[in-house]
């Protein structure tokens, strides 16, 4: 059992209160279903799931997706027992659909980061098309404003990652690691050289082997890290632009933090 703390508890549940189950629901699996195409094996007698229009405006998307995160709603009210709240639906999901458990953790998978593909464009859009969903994205980024908050995020999310940053100073709360100056400097230094990315789409392995080779045979980082801080700049990009980062936008972004995790973490393969 989960050990929640009341503050943990109070975040949880007040966020929970704000939720437009019906419209979060319905926009969450819709989004896992362009983001991460291979899960509509799940959902075939639901029609017409070709394109991203089609996926949005369907209505047993858009009905499942409320049943879901209704459901979801259990957890928040049995914090303390969330194993037993759930132990029928994961029965049903293990032995009778069969739906492989890594689709609840909605991570990108190594599949994603193919060295012959550099962007894997196939995702019903032209390379020119996913291109342009990158770089007019980032064209609108405040480099300096999301990096440092990206890099907060992931020290206080994922908070053993702060042993590579020991020299940082205080990093004993979220408060200190968010007003730490050295911390937002480093995670615009960090997001900037994402931007090299941006700039060589076609050759992201090449533009990231010496850091590959410095973060692996001197820091010796961590290559999880790197999939951890591009699933946290989805999550700020998402932030800061709203219903500009569409799902397709998100789908195309998401191939390129995969990627990108892959070029650095290259050497240690």
């Amino acid at each position: 059992m989960k050990n929640w703390t009341a503050e943990e508890r109070h975040y949880i549940t007040a966020t929970w209160d704000k939720l437009n189950v019906e419209e979060i629901g319905s926009e969450s699996l819709a989004r896992l279903l362009i983001v991460y195409p291979w899960t509509q094996k799940f959902f075939e007698d639901f029609g017409n799931l070709s394109t991203s229009s089609a996926i949005l405006h369907n209505t047993r998307v858009h009905d499942h997706g409320k049943k879901v995160l209704n459901s979801f709603g259990s957890a928040v009210k049995n914090m303390d027992h969330i194993k037993e709240s759930f132990a029928e639906l994961s029965k049903l999901h293990c032995d009778r659909l069969h739906v492989d458990p890594e689709n609840f953790k909605l991570q990108v998978p190594p599949s994603a980061a193919s060295a012959k593909d550099p962007l894997l464009l196939t995702m019903g859009h032209g390379p020119a098309e996913e291109k342009q969903l990158i770089t007019g994205l980032w064209g609108k980024v405040n480099v300096a404003e999301c990096g440092g908050e990206a890099l907060a995020r992931l020290l206080i999310v994922y908070p053993w990652t702060q042993r590579f940053f020991s020299s940082f100073g205080n990093l004993s709360s979220p408060t200190a690691i968010v007003g730490n100056p050295k911390v937002r400097e480093h995670g615009k230094k960090v997001l900037t050289s994402f931007g090299d990315a941006v700039k060589n789409l076609d050759n992201i392995k090449a533009t990231y082997a010496k850091l590959s080779e410095l973060h692996c045979d001197r820091l010796h980082v961590d290559p999880e890290n790197f999939r951890l801080l591009g699933d946290i700049l989805i999550i700020i990009l998402a932030a800061h632009f709203g219903k500009e980062f569409t799902p397709a936008c998100q789908a195309t972004w998401q191939k390129l933090v995969g990627v990108v995790a892959h070029a650095l973490g290259h050497q240690y393969h």
